[in-house]
């Protein structure tokens, strides 16, 4: 049987995790980030079955158990006793690195039948007191920590994620609770960016950086990452300003000067082809307003012409 067409749920409107639905579940509760869930799932590529169990983990951290990001993230609109069937992007699947355990490639497209048993949902934030959200963020922030030197990025968006979630809003804070709260924000939201900036995502790495100079308006890494992500987004201007506050707070930062000059040769390259894309564009202009002109001259030729031979009539 040959599958010509396809249509299913597309979980987050990009396309990268599509669900079609066996079996309904049950109530209206799904798991949360950190909740831990019980599954069977059998995964497939290129119609070979790579994987079959039943594996019981927490939401978010799937990796550990050779689970793609895409079950994780699947998981969170599922009902319990749900039978689903997901189509999986490379991104949301095991990504360029692939998975040579089951001896898949890079980039690869996956299909997984999930099936969500049971969950236990994790605690919400205002279920939490300020200390509980600062040890779970001293936890959380050396997961992420891990799953990024491993090369898995959304993995640890999700972790670092979690320590903005808790901590952002929380108000009414001791001193000493102030200033571990404001170091665990500032390194959570410096280390989103760069996993952004990893992910290709520029605008998000962006703002992680402005929240992070929020919280230290002279933070080194916050000015850098957010001149490599401007440099990127071909705001070079910009950019290059960023990377002139890098020197302002240290003189010595090599990379930075560098960066300058990047962004130098950029805006002249991007103006020498502007320049070449408005003198072709007058060029254009000129010539299309030359032929008009030639043709209503011509035009008005012909219809002199024309009059002086038919001239006045005289009666002889």
């Amino acid at each position: 049987v040959e599958l010509l067409d396809f249509k299913g749920e597309d979980l987050f409107e990009d396309g990268g995790i599509i669900r079609r639905i066996k079996r309904k579940g049950e109530g209206y509760s799904n798991p949360n980030e950190g909740a831990t869930v019980e599954i069977h799932l059998e995964g497939f590529c290129g119609g070979r079955r790579f994987d079959c169990k039943d594996v019981k983990f927490v939401v978010g951290e799937g990796e550990d158990h050779d689970i793609p990001i895409g079950i994780d993230k699947a998981l969170e609109k599922m009902q319990r006793g749900e039978h689903c069937i997901l189509y999986l992007s490379p991104r949301y699947g095991f990504g360029e690195a692939g998975k040579p355990k089951y001896g898949i490639q890079g980039n690869t497209e996956l299909v997984y039948e999930v099936t969500l048993k049971s969950f236990e949902k994790a605690k919400e934030s205002w279920e939490m007191d300020t200390k509980e959200k600062l040890e779970q963020a001293a936890v959380v922030k050396e997961k992420g920590t891990m799953y990024f030197k491993e090369g898995k990025y959304l993995q640890a968006v999700i972790q670092y994620g979690k320590i903005v979630s808790w901590l952002e809003m929380e108000y009414g804070l001791s001193e000493k609770e102030s200033k571990a709260s404001e170091s665990f924000l500032l390194a959570a939201f410096l280390n989103l960016a760069m996993c952004y900036l990893k992910l290709r995502e520029y605008a998000k790495a962006v703002e992680c950086c402005d929240k992070a100079l929020g919280l230290d308006q002279d933070n080194e890494k916050g000015l850098y990452r957010r001149g490599e992500a401007r440099l990127l987004m071909n705001e070079f201007e910009l950019a290059k300003c960023d990377f002139q506050k890098v020197l302002e707070v240290n003189p010595q930062n090599k990379a930075a000067k560098s960066q300058i000059s990047v962004c130098q040769k950029k805006t002249k390259e991007h103006n020498e082809r502007d320049r070449r894309i408005y003198a072709n564009m007058f060029t254009k202009f000129a010539e299309r307003d030359a032929k008009e002109a030639a043709s209503k001259t011509g035009v008005e030729k012909t219809t002199e012409k024309v009059a002086c031979e038919k001239g006045p009539k005289t009666s002889g």
